[in-house]
């Protein structure tokens, strides 16, 4: 090669690599400036109890960290905090009485929103039950049997209840829901259980209250203890969803987070349960067929009457009450499986927001009330030969 030619080859490369910095900078550039425009343009409202966020709003701020959420909705005042701050908690429990304590007999009945809308239609279709309920939006039947387990006024009802979905089947291994619901902060706490060779065992949460938890969010070294707490015995817990950092002003980093945050998810669930069936190996059934064994002999050495209300979500047909069968049949326990009465694949017995349509609830506390009358009088048969004997 001649001088020339070499110097002009030296030329090129140079230009070529100085074209694509050139280009980099550029992309960086307008990066950077989509970054600060929409932090400007749809910025999240900063009072606590603002409800009213866009849209395009909620979109760039999805993927903020759990932590930071918390922290811009909390308050040490209850009056000041943010509503969803406040629901949940073990400490003090807070129980629903449903239209008039006057009826003869109460059921009470622990779980998700499905399951206080399932108290609601028991009280206005039966004239003999009253409705009581304990529960959590979103609760997984970890938080339900802890619930139970803290709850005083269950010896004054007839019968207790359990509700489990096949939904949140896959969260049955953590303790919050800020581990595992980034779309919204939620921050109460539930038991951590094992199944292991000596039977159901329980690890408590970090803390049970909304007092314990604003003033662990205020205290470094309390927020420390409490995240070592969460990364022993919260299956789902993740360090880069849930610790604030400084990138958390990143629009871009918030959007990468919850796309990363939506893969796990699915991941997670499709590794115990969906539309195709459930892993019954899988560590989640073995806790949840434990605690519905456990929470069935615990009510029955009350004198309770126990029934598992098995939700059967939209989509995954009757999987969880196919892998909870077992337990049921074994043991003997009642259970209201929505799908005897609510196909799971008949998006019509559905609401929008995933709940049954009220129709739908009234049919389930329908089928509720006689499966309870149905088990006092399978007692009552039993009894006169036990004397006898």
């Amino acid at each position: 090669m001649n001088q020339l030619s070499s110097f002009t080859s030296s030329f090129e490369r140079t230009a070529h690599a100085r074209r694509t910095v050139s280009i980099l900078l550029w992309v960086i550039g307008w990066l950077v400036l989509f970054d600060i425009a929409a932090n400007k343009l749809f910025a999240y409202p900063a009072d606590p109890k603002a409800t009213s966020a866009g849209k395009l709003q909620l979109y760039f701020d999805y993927g903020r960290s759990m932590e930071g959420k918390l922290k811009r909705i909390t308050r040490a005042d209850p009056a000041q905090t943010a509503a969803i701050t406040l629901a949940g908690w073990y400490q003090p429990l807070k129980a629903l009485d449903h239209g008039t304590a006057a009826k003869p007999d109460t059921i009470t009945i622990y779980g998700m929103s499905h399951a206080v809308r399932l108290a609601e239609a028991l009280e206005r279709t039966s004239g003999r039950f009253h409705a009581r309920s304990v529960g959590a939006p979103g609760a997984t039947a970890n938080w339900s049997f802890g619930a139970f387990l803290r709850d005083d006024g269950r010896r004054g009802s007839k019968a207790a209840v359990l509700a489990i979905m096949s939904s949140t089947l896959p969260m049955i291994n953590t303790m919050s829901p800020m581990t595992w619901n980034i779309s919204f902060a939620m921050p109460y706490t539930a038991d951590r259980f094992y199944v292991g060779p000596q039977g159901l065992t329980r690890v408590r949460p970090p803390y049970e209250s909304f007092a314990d938890y604003t003033a662990t969010l205020a205290d470094p070294k309390r927020l420390a203890a409490a995240r070592d707490t969460l990364k022993r015995h919260d299956a789902i817990y993740d360090d880069f969803l849930f610790r604030e950092s400084m990138l958390d002003q990143s629009a871009l980093v918030r959007l990468f987070r919850r796309a990363y945050q939506q893969r796990q998810q699915r991941l997670i669930a499709d590794e115990v349960i969906n539309a195709a069936g459930v892993k019954r190996e899988s560590e989640q059934v073995r806790v949840a067929n434990g605690i519905v064994a456990a929470f069935a002999a615990q009510a029955r050495a009350e004198g309770l009457i126990p029934v598992i209300y098995v939700v059967n979500s939209l989509g995954y047909s009757d999987h969880l009450y196919q892998a909870l069968k077992p337990t049921l049949e074994r043991d003997e326990i009642p259970v209201l499986s929505s799908h005897q009465l609510i196909s799971p694949s008949d998006p019509r017995g559905y609401l929008p927001d995933s709940h049954f349509t009220d129709a739908n609830d009234e049919r389930l506390a329908v089928a509720l009330a006689q499966i309870v009358e149905r088990e006092e009088a399978k007692a009552l048969r039993k009894a006169p030969a036990q004397a006898g004997f």
